[in-house]
């Protein structure tokens, strides 16, 4: 069966990457509302309807829920198993090599943003719906594929479906890594507020989303700011090897912008956070002028990605708590930081939000904090693991493949307590996820594709 449904995806190769292709080309990175019907913007909209459409296109019956998400069935049975991808993706960013809303095949790789994660997924598990049909084989469980529209701000599409629809009674998504993740960190974005202080400072701006580690930071400075100074302290490697350069601005002020790494939120320690360097640039060259918010980046948060020297920090078995400084925004002299929590499984969202709060309160800060995302927690030894786990197995012939747990979050914790994260990552392979240069491996697309769609019927049968 392996090698079959392996024959059909190569069969379809061209027609899946057109239409991979086409919705590539959406930009999808949309969350405010933009007239009616469109929750979450016209971009996700558009996806969404360019998804459904490719659907029906191959003969399925589809479900548009209000243009928060959309579903694809096929096969009866009271019982039902779900795939659960999404249409939106982060924004673009800067420094790509090429358009990221133009698919791009170059040296074996699919580029552009989306294509793994997780317009590249949605449309394998599409394809593998279309090929399990095709061969004709029994299912005792029908097959829904539920695509969502707001995964990377919140996944307030999964609580709309879920409230209007049934959610399936186990699944996946293919949002995150191979082999398996049975267990997902809790999680919430604050805001942390400073009061308004009088600073050589105008405005200074870094990071589009929470979650992720921002790769460049802008800074106006007024005129009175000597520049050979602060020039020699953006000289010091405070940014770790990423540029920075400082210049006169026609108006006579400083413009300072530094670069670094962007990562995913749940990994900052794989990124260098351009806030933390230009905190460091500033506070070595301006001193008490820098005021408290960037003092307190530079001595509180620093390069620290688990929270130790703010004092949230806690671990268990399966892992432990990570920060990620997302956001910046400072103009008039007043200015809040957007931070990123990942906790523990063991752990609870109000002891989590516990500790930062006594921490903003220590250092003076006022924090918004919306209701935290509880842990997701699926046993190891269920039907569902098991059977993805020996799917997996079968497929890459990894036979002592096992299960883990991880600090990113996916709609696995929205829509039930079971539904697991499976593919589409290999390895430890950087994809550029959230960063420019988005890629995925088209031989490693394809062996994405069987495994998905062997999990679909291996669930189903």
């Amino acid at each position: 069966m392996i090698e079959k449904i392996r024959k059909a995806f190569e069969n379809y190769q061209q027609e899946m990457l057109d239409d991979l292709a086409s919705l590539i080309a959406i930009d999808s990175s949309g969350e405010e509302p933009s007239g009616e019907g469109m929750p979450f913007g016209e971009g996700p909209a558009k996806a969404l309807d360019c998804f459904l459409k490719i659907a029906r296109r191959m003969g399925f019956e589809t479900d548009n829920v209000d243009n928060y998400a959309g579903v694809v069935s096929y096969g009866d049975g009271k019982e039902t198993v779900g795939v659960l991808a999404h249409l939106d993706v982060v924004p673009a960013g800067k420094g790509w090599t090429t358009d990221p809303f133009e698919m791009v095949i170059r040296d074996g790789n699919m580029y552009g943003r989306g294509v793994i994660d997780d317009k590249g997924p949605a449309v394998a598990a599409l394809y593998g719906l279309r090929i399990i049909r095709d061969l004709g084989i029994p299912l005792k469980r029908g097959l829904q594929l539920i695509v969502g529209t707001n995964e990377e701000n919140g996944s307030k599409c999964m609580e709309y479906y879920v409230a209007h629809r049934q959610p399936p009674t186990l699944g996946f998504t293919p949002d995150a890594s191979y082999p398996l993740i049975h267990g997902e960190k809790g999680s919430f974005w604050a805001k942390m507020f400073f009061d308004k202080e009088e600073l050589p400072i105008l405005t200074m701006e870094a990071g589009e989303v929470f979650n992720a580690v921002p790769a460049e930071c802008t800074v106006i400075l007024d005129g009175s700011v000597d520049i050979d100074v602060l020039q020699a302290s953006a000289d010091k490697g405070f940014s770790e090897g990423y540029p920075v350069t400082v210049q006169k601005t026609p108006e006579g002020n400083i413009c300072m912008v530094v670069k670094g790494k962007a990562a995913h939120g749940s990994m900052p320690y794989l990124g260098v956070n351009a806030i933390v360097s230009s905190a460091m640039i500033l506070c070595d060259a301006l001193g008490e002028k820098a005021g408290k918010l960037l003092h307190f980046v530079r001595d509180v948060i620093g390069r620290d990605p688990y929270g130790k020297t703010a004092g949230v920090y806690f671990k268990d078995d399966n892992g432990e708590l990570t920060l990620n400084l997302g956001l910046l925004r400072f103009e008039n002299g007043e200015g809040w930081l957007g931070i990123d929590i990942r906790f523990p499984v063991t752990g609870t969202g109000a002891y989590a939000a516990g500790l930062f709060h006594a921490m903003a309160d220590k250092y003076g800060a006022r924090v918004q904090i919306p209701t935290p995302s509880e842990p997701h927690f699926v046993p190891e030894d269920s039907e569902l693991v098991t059977t993805l786990l020996q799917v997996y197995r079968d497929v890459t012939g990894e036979q002592n493949a096992g299960s883990m747990t991880i600090g990113g979050g996916t709609y696995a914790r929205h829509v039930g307590k079971k539904i697991v994260a499976f593919g589409p990552e290999f390895g430890d392979t950087d994809y550029h996820m959230h960063n420019a240069d988005e890629f995925y491996p088209l031989e490693e697309y394809i062996k994405h594709c069987v495994i998905c769609t062997m999990g679909m019927l291996r669930l189903a049968e």
